[in-house]
């Protein structure tokens, strides 16, 4: 399994844009991606638990 680590640096984080961009592009996929914050996943190729993440920036 591949991990990659990302700081998200805009202070509004993965809002409903940022989180819709990423759903389309992972469902280019076949693979599984995932997001995680604080021990909490989501399915990337799903906005809904995306957003439920509340990533903000830093």
């Amino acid at each position: 399994m591949l991990t990659i680590t990302h700081r998200i640096k805009d202070e509004n984080g993965i809002h409903a844009r940022p989180a819709g961009l990423l759903a389309t592009e992972a469902k280019k996929f076949v693979c599984d991606i995932f997001v995680e914050k604080n021990g909490k996943k989501a399915n990337a190729k799903k906005i809904f638990e995306v957003m439920s993440l509340c990533v903000k920036g830093k």
